[in-house]
């Protein structure tokens, strides 16, 4: 099977991402990662915890299984760039 993303992620390859999720997550999450920031939003009067970091598709994956491990559901996962 073949890449079909000419410009998009690849498996091995950094990347930034921006996975929203509901709730205020706190600073400990900051020790998951040193390429992850956090930052908390206001939507519609609910917090939302806005993650930003760096991973290969490994970690990001690595990220999202802990985010599911709590029982947060993702309200996005976007993936920024490649550089």
């Amino acid at each position: 099977m073949t890449n079909q993303f000419k410009r998009g992620p690849s498996l091995h390859q950094m990347a930034t991402y921006q996975i929203r999720v509901p709730g205020r997550l706190d600073a400990s999450w900051l020790e998951w990662s040193e390429r992850l920031a956090i930052m908390v939003e206001d939507e519609n009067g609910e917090p939302v915890s806005v993650l930003t970091g760096r991973f290969d598709q490994a970690a990001l994956q690595g990220l999202l299984r802990q985010l599911y491990a709590i029982g947060l559901p993702l309200i996005s996962v976007v993936w920024i760039n490649e550089s």
